[in-house]
């Protein structure tokens, strides 16, 4: 019997040596797996960008394409999604307590006492003083609040997306004002030689409209490549192939927007999702205070337990168990555990009662700012027009004196750049314009609620996967879903 002994410890000890040496991990070790794990990505990177795997959308893209994209490949929504998994799973899980327990136990001792034993136990809970039914109560409650989140990050993705799509069309209204601007100056310039030849214009007029050439067209340099980096962050917010070669269909313009203070409130109340997220919150916290005083209440379970069991050297062989019982357990004291944890989470939903307070007032603000934004930015847009036609008549007049001998070359090039700047100032206008638009659809909560989003097609679904469930769900807290349009693969 005392060998017996000595080989249990020494496999003991033979196991627990063993745990001990998998558990060590050197840093060089570790930072050797690492950046192996990186050149891994870095080759899948390079065979996905060859092989040209990435989404390319259409050559003309519109704003509510690239939304509807957005909605599709935006990694931060993708990841946002399995949150809403998670939760499912919790709602799952929330079930355990009111659902049976089974239990299968088998023992085999070798020692004074040699004895085998097997027992299946079941075990349901029948009162617990309301905490089963706030724990499911709570879990269907972080469910929801996981949608809010999907739905706050939906319409994150969509204001980046527009933002950097606004963005983009500024670059681009801007190269074709230093375009215009350059193709006026070279035309200028052939007329000056043309005046130096008969005579009529010195070598400085010349020099002086070389100089206002080259100007501009350093400036278009400029902007182009402002243009292909907005493009570029477009793209990246998108999800999509960043080198794809597309076309802003869509213009930048004013439209007019007629809202009044308590209109705009009303609709963030009812649609923005930190609301509903800080009003869930209370409740599921009112949830955990119900959990911490049903400890107060006595705890009722039914055990149900049947097996056998043989102990060797009495000759009886296996022997049939069955127990079946009530179980009673009232906790009366525990040290002030429970009275503790009671203030605590009382504190708690107290404190949950002021975050949506001011949160509240956090949605006034954000309304009232977005709305006072709308109208400088209507102002400011209506001024800029005016000063456009001014510096486009400037410049006709001065043209016009130039030819006729009353202007001069300086003057010239003055109206240009004033004309130039006054264009590219009402580019600005209407840009401030439309994110002062998208900025009261934000602080209202209306994002997305006019943005179709992509069925899924049969390709990017997948067998077993979530990504159809992650799309229906956006679909579901945004708006009705449709057919695809503007993305290839």
């Amino acid at each position: 019997m005392g060998m017996d002994v000595k080989r249990v410890m020494a496999a003991w000890g033979s196991v627990a040596a063993g745990l001990l040496l998998a558990g060590c991990l050197s840093r060089e070790a570790l930072y050797e797996e690492l950046a192996e794990a990186r050149t891994e990505a870095y080759e899948s990177w390079r065979r996905v960008r060859e092989e040209g795997e990435l989404p390319v959308p259409a050559e003309r893209l519109s704003r509510d394409d690239a939304v509807r994209i957005a909605l599709l490949y935006n990694k931060s929504l993708q990841s946002k999604l399995q949150e809403r998994v998670a939760a499912r799973g919790q709602v799952v899980a929330a079930h355990r307590p009111a659902l049976p327990h089974a239990t299968l136990n088998a023992t085999s001792g070798r020692g004074t006492t040699e004895r085998d034993e097997a027992v299946v136990t079941v075990r349901q809970t029948l009162f617990r003083g309301g905490a089963v039914s706030a724990g499911l109560r709570a879990a269907k409650l972080y469910a929801f609040r996981s949608d809010e989140g999907v739905r706050d990050t939906a319409q994150q993705v969509i204001q980046q997306v527009t933002s950097a799509y606004y963005a983009a069309l500024l670059a681009d209204s801007l190269c074709h004002v230093n375009r215009d601007a350059v193709a006026s100056a070279e035309a200028h310039l052939a007329d000056v030689r043309v005046k130096r030849a008969n005579g009529v214009a010195s070598k400085y007029d010349e020099l002086r409209a070389q100089v206002d050439v080259a100007n501009f067209r350093a400036e278009l340099i400029r902007q182009e490549n402002s243009l292909v980096l907005a493009k570029i962050t477009l793209l990246r917010t998108m999800g999509t192939a960043t080198d794809a070669t597309i076309q802003l269909s869509d213009p930048l313009e004013r439209v007019p927007v007629f809202e009044t203070l308590e209109s705009a409130i009303a609709s963030a109340y009812r649609n923005r999702p930190d609301l509903m997220m800080a009003e869930l919150n209370i409740r599921l916290q009112r949830e955990q205070v119900t959990a911490v005083r049903s400890r107060y209440l006595p705890q009722v379970d039914l055990a149900l337990s049947a097996g056998a069991e043989r102990t060797y050297g009495d000759g009886r062989g296996w022997q049939d168990l069955a127990r079946a019982g009530l179980e009673f357990s009232w906790p009366l004291f525990d040290g002030f555990g429970r009275e503790g944890e009671l203030i605590v989470e009382r504190a708690r939903l107290r404190q949950r009662e002021i975050e949506l307070a001011d949160v509240e007032q956090d949605v006034f603000l954000d309304v009232q700012q977005a709305l006072l934004s709308l109208k400088n930015a209507d102002e400011f847009v209506e001024s800029q027009r005016l000063n456009l036609q001014h510096a486009e008549e400037g410049l006709r007049l001065t043209m016009s004196g130039y030819r006729e001998g009353v202007n001069t070359e300086v003057e010239i090039v003055d109206a240009r750049a004033s004309l130039t700047l006054a264009r590219g100032n009402y580019y600005r206008a209407l840009f401030d314009h439309c994110m002062a638009r998208l900025g009261l659809d934000h602080a209202t909560g209306r994002l997305g609620r006019a943005t179709p989003l992509p069925a899924e097609s049969p390709e990017r679904e997948r067998e077993g996967g979530v990504e159809g469930d992650w799309l229906r769900a956006v679909e579901r807290l945004l708006v009705a879903p449709r057919q695809a349009e503007g993305v290839e693969k």
